[in-house]
């Protein structure tokens, strides 16, 4: 299940006795936290909610905890954070050897296993964990008597109503080439969209947040800066590339991860130079591409500006380039600009 099909349930209060909350997308998680913690009066919370985090608490107190009956409640939320024993465990030498051991040996699988195989209705115990083994026991007996949601990060049309969605929450409403902008500029992360939305809100005294605002207000990220970097490569201007790069890493971006978005860039201008040769408009790009419409029209204008061979050519290069840094032949800056003054070269 995804958060969508989660959404529906809750509209139809159709609560399920236990959850499995894992994914990367963790703001969107902690916002379907706030909505089971909303179906509990703030007067008797006190009594009928329990967070937990299991790295500081053992499994029996949680499951004593879910087994505790509501009080003057229909229901009672346990809420369980960091709940790595649905993550892969290693294995011992012994339980390699016998491929009959399995995750019942483990006492922490054991006691929540046996929560599992029968969940107390009136208690909704809900799991949060960055990522999880769905081979193991407690995985499978989950998503059997309950539910397993995956928090992914949000794109395309997604993206653009949770922006529209938080906004209105702000009092605001958001234009078209504002979102855009504001996608450009902190990506798809919803704990940075959700604070760039916050001050866009606050400093806009209409109703409406435009194109102009996210401008002013939002300062840059290396999202944003990446699109900049790419553009003076493609125009061939190496010293204002070498400078915006130097830049990057004066304000504290690894040169690693500055070459990993270089290289990022690329592939997509790659697929979308590609994309674009075998006769797909602009409108179908962002789609193909699974990307804001914004962004599919700025890599197509930017994959204009090479040919397929010299994006071809780029991947080699910034392989060469990541080659030389982790092998420690070239200092990182010294390759980080090399490889700029080579992707400026026509070929």
């Amino acid at each position: 299940m995804d958060f969508i099909g989660l959404n529906k349930s809750l509209e139809r209060m159709l609560i399920s006795p236990v959850y499995l909350f894992y994914g990367e997308e963790t703001f969107l998680r902690d916002e379907y936290i706030k909505k089971f913690v909303s179906l509990i009066p703030d007067e008797i919370n006190d009594f009928n909610l329990d967070i937990i985090d299991a790295r500081e608490s053992d499994i029996g107190s949680i499951v004593n905890s879910a087994s505790t009956l509501p009080f003057m409640s229909e229901k009672r939320i346990v809420i369980v954070k960091n709940a790595d024993f649905f993550k892969s465990r290693k294995k011992s030498a012994a339980e390699d050897k016998d491929s009959n051991k399995n995750d019942k040996q483990n006492p922490v699988d054991d006691v929540l296993l046996r929560y599992l195989e029968d969940p107390l209705v009136s208690t909704c115990l809900i799991f949060c964990s960055d990522s999880v083994d769905k081979k193991r026991r407690t995985y499978k007996i989950l998503e059997k008597k309950g539910q397993v949601v995956e928090f992914l990060p949000l794109k395309g049309q997604h993206l653009n109503e949770w922006i529209d969605r938080r906004a209105r929450k702000l009092g605001k409403t958001i234009e078209p080439a504002g979102m855009a902008g504001l996608i450009t500029a902190a990506g798809n992360n919803l704990w940075q969209l959700n604070t760039e939305l916050e001050k866009l809100s606050c400093y806009t005294r209409t109703g409406k947040i435009t194109a102009a605002d996210v401008e002013l207000m939002i300062s840059k990220t290396s999202e944003r800066s990446i699109f900049e970097l790419i553009d003076a490569i493609a125009e061939r201007k190496y010293e204002r590339a070498i400078k915006m790069a130097r830049e990057m890493v004066f304000l504290g971006e690894p040169v690693i991860r500055i070459l990993f978005m270089i290289a990022r860039q690329f592939r997509l201008l790659l697929l979308t130079k590609t994309l674009l040769q075998h006769g797909n408009d602009e409108k179908s790009l962002a789609k193909l591409l699974q990307a804001h419409p914004f962004v599919a029209q700025k890599c197509a204008k930017q994959a204009r500006n090479f040919s397929l061979l010299e994006l071809k050519a780029a991947m080699t290069k910034i392989l060469a380039a990541d080659s030389d840094i982790k092998s420690g032949n070239r200092e990182q800056v010294h390759a980080l600009e090399l490889l700029i003054v080579s992707l400026c070269e026509q070929e």
